[in-house]
């Protein structure tokens, strides 16, 4: 063979792909892509249960009971009596209020606006918060406005804030009208005889009655004695002496305006004062019935059962 030849031949031998040369093989599919998967439907409210009378009256029990831990400071023992009554009954507003006392910024809850007032001879923070706040229950609020940590020791002649604008003063009663003066016997004309005529005794004047029925001569310092000594009363929150000090008025002078208008509003007090009471009694009786052998318990009730009957006497 020639050596063109055989160089032809090495050309082809080198271009010419082998038989047996493995091919490459072609790279797998990628996974599919998952179908999206649908969003759950919303669940469905569920009912609340109704709530049975008995588990009403074990709620409100709870919650009277968590009022008395409060007023006595023990915050702690008092917030589980809470959420215990609103387990028992959910819509308690006494428990929710009670809580919202604990919880909340009691400057929130009542306000900013203030104003001082000095705690009067028997009152109580429950008293001066249905005074002013209209609810004897916000009385642990008003504790935490004023940073009282037992609102049950607040001492009579203690400077507090109360929330809200101050009451008007009460203006000063007006002074009782002057006596009317006796009147003056007509003048007796002299008979036309010269001789002067014999000295007849005049007769003993009677006293005099007012046209507007106020008091005889003589009763107005008595009548006003009285009726100042009223007012004091009203002020120290005794209003049941108070009405006892406007009768004796009344009884001397019976268009006495004044000590009528008072009267009455001694009266409605009193109604309050009552209404306390039997609050109080029958939050003293749930907590006698859960502690039978309590004997500060039934002393207390004792006392407030005298003083309702003292009360509903006045007439």
């Amino acid at each position: 063979m020639s050596p063109t030849l055989a160089a032809a031949v090495w050309l082809a031998a080198c271009t010419t792909p082998a038989p047996d040369a493995p091919q490459e093989a072609p790279p797998p599919p990628g996974p599919a892509a998952a179908p999206p998967v649908p969003a759950p439907p919303p669940p469905e409210p569920t009912a609340t249960a109704p709530v049975s009378p008995s588990q009403v009256q074990q709620g409100q029990r709870l919650a009277l009971a968590a009022v008395e831990m409060l007023e006595q400071g023990h915050e702690e023992q008092a917030l589980a009596e809470i959420g215990r009554a609103l387990q028992a009954d959910p819509g308690n507003r006494l428990a929710q209020s009670l809580l919202r006392q604990v919880q909340a910024d009691p400057q929130q809850l009542l306000g900013r606006e203030s104003f001082s007032y000095r705690v009067q001879p028997g009152e109580s923070l429950s008293r001066i918060a249905g005074r002013f706040l209209n609810d004897v229950h916000l009385f642990y609020a008003l504790a935490r406005y004023n940073d009282i940590k037992v609102p049950r020791q607040v001492q009579e002649g203690q400077l507090i804030r109360v929330p809200g604008k101050a009451p008007p003063p009460t203006p000063a009663p007006p002074a009782p009208p002057p006596a009317p003066l006796p009147h003056s016997a007509p003048a007796v004309s002299a008979p036309a005889a010269t001789e002067p005529p014999p000295a007849v005794p005049s007769p003993p004047a009677a006293a005099p009655e007012s046209p507007r029925g106020g008091a005889a001569p003589g009763d107005e310092a008595l009548v006003s004695q009285h009726y100042r000594r009223g007012l004091a009363l009203m002020a120290q929150q005794k209003p049941a002496e108070a009405i006892g000090a406007f009768d004796a008025v009344l009884e001397r002078d019976p268009q006495h305006a004044n000590a009528k208008l008072r009267r009455a509003q001694a009266l409605n007090q009193v109604g309050a004062l009552i209404r306390l009471l039997e609050n109080s009694i029958r939050r003293l009786d749930a907590q006698i019935a859960q502690e039978p052998g309590n004997a500060s318990l039934k002393a207390q009730r004792a006392k407030a059962v005298s003083e309702r009957e003292r009360l509903l006497t006045v007439k």
